[in-house]
Formats: C-alpha cells, sequence, structure tokens
C-alpha cells in the first residue's frame, strides 16, 4: 500500500543518507537504532490497526427489545455505535474510516490507530534532522585540526591520527557530494514529505487525544454531541489499557 511504500522508502533513504547529531560511529548508530525501532513499531501499529476488528456489531443478532435497529444494516445498534458506509457495517464507539490503515477506527483498535500516528510522526522528524544535518554537513568543510602549542604539544603520533581523520572526513563529504542526481533527488523527495506528514501526524494526533480525554469521537465531534463528563485518566485508560501500552 502507499502507507508502506512511504515508510520504507524514507527508511531506506535515511539509513544511506542521513547524518545524526550524536558524535563519533557509535553515537550515529544508536540514533540509527532509535530510528529504526520507531520504524519497526510503526509497522507493527499499522498491520495492528488494520487487522484488529474495530468493534463491528454483529448483523446476525436479533435486536432486542428497546435497542434502536440500524436502518441500513438492519442489525442492532448499540449505544454509540454508527454505521460505515464503506466497511458496510455498525461499528462500536466509531471514530472515522481510516483509507490509511483500510479500516474502521473504534473502539477495539483506537489505541492501535494513536501509537500508529505517533511513531510515524517521531520517525518523521528523525528524518528531518538526519536528511537536513546530511545537507547541511556538506555545505561546509569540517574543521582542520590545529597545531598544539609548543607547551601542550600532543604526540607526533596522535597529530598524524587527527589530520587522517580531517582527511578521511573530507573525503567522505566529497563522495557524498558526488553522488548519483536520484540519490540527492531522493533525499529532498523525502525531506519535504517527512514535513508534510509530520504536521499531518501530529494534528490528527492531537485530534484523536483531544477526542479521547474529553470521552467522545470524531462522528459525535460532527455531530455536535458532547461526551459524558468524567476524568482524562479515565478515559485514556479505556482506549489505551492499564499495561504497557505501547
Amino acid at each position: 500500500s502507499v502507507a508502506y511504500a512511504l515508510l520504507v522508502g524514507s527508511n531506506m533513504a535515511v539509513m544511506r543518507m542521513g547524518w545524526w547529531p550524536l558524535p563519533g560511529p557509535l553515537g550515529a548508530r544508536a540514533c540509527l537504532g532509535v530510528y529504526e525501532s520507531w520504524f519497526a513499531l510503526a509497522i507493527w501499529s499499522h498491520l495492528a490497526c488494520m487487522l484488529t476488528d474495530p468493534g463491528a456489531v454483529p448483523r446476525d443478532l436479533e435486536v432486542p427489545e428497546g435497542t434502536k435497529q440500524c436502518g441500513k444494516c438492519k442489525g442492532p445498534k448499540p449505544l454509540r455505535a454508527h454505521h460505515c458506509s464503506t466497511c458496510q457495517r455498525c461499528i462500536l464507539k466509531m471514530d472515522h474510516h481510516c483509507p490509511w490503515v483500510n479500516n474502521c477506527v473504534g473502539a477495539r483498535n483506537q489505541k492501535h490507530f494513536l501509537l500508529f500516528l505517533l511513531y510515524v510522526q517521531l520517525q518523521c522528524w528523525a528524518a528531518v534532522v538526519s536528511l537536513g544535518g546530511h545537507f547541511a554537513n556538506l555545505s561546509t568543510p569540517p574543521p582542520r585540526p590545529s597545531r598544539q602549542a609548543f607547551l601542550a604539544k600532543a604526540p607526533q603520533g596522535g597529530e598524524a591520527a587527527a589530520q587522517e581523520a580531517w582527511r578521511a572526513e573530507v573525503r567522505r563529504r566529497q563522495a557524498a557530494l558526488d553522488a548519483d542526481d536520484g540519490d540527492i533527488i531522493c533525499c529532498i523527495l523525502v525531506f519535504f514529505v517527512a514535513i508534510i506528514f509530520g504536521l499531518f501526524t501530529c494534528i490528527m494526533l492531537c485530534d484523536q487525544i483531544s477526542n479521547v480525554t474529553s470521552n467522545t469521537t470524531g462522528i459525535e465531534n460532527f455531530q455536535h454531541v458532547v461526551g459524558k463528563p468524567r476524568p482524562w485518566r479515565e478515559s485514556m485508560q479505556e482506549v489505551m489499557g492499564r499495561g504497557p501500552w505501547w
């Protein structure tokens, strides 16, 4: 799907051309490890949201006395359930139908949707920092190590090692500048896609958290239905659960 193509493509671009703020190879590996963990968690949460039943009301149930009947699927329509015209079924506590996960977001999979938005947002801003740092680093030459003053002169071997490290960094940056035009275009595209989707997921995540804490859904907001007041911790716990939420 489009979501997987964007996630995997961005991940490959960052792995190949990304620059990380922590110094040294160990710092770069640590940053890349954190980024890859966000990538894996984003894929996992997307699959969980897509494959989890959002809370569909069974169609073959008899409609109990005093319970509303859906005029479209002719099944029972419990309180706070809404009919999805895409899925052709009623969903408990339905928020909206999301084309990015090809499923409704409802009572049973809203947690996975929130986590998907969180991990994608973290991945987007990490990609912006990494790829932006890549171009910023290439535009400025590395500082040349200065010779030590005669009172604090470093050993000859240490000075030679510093000079060789500087030359290696210059060669690395020159090789990056001489990279394929396709690599550069891909890097620029991923940079701007990361900004766009970072802002989009940030807005979506804030909207979802606002709905959860106010005990309402996207459809109920559209219908101007006010949720029953209760502590926000209870509402968050109902969606995220009591155990580890990640």
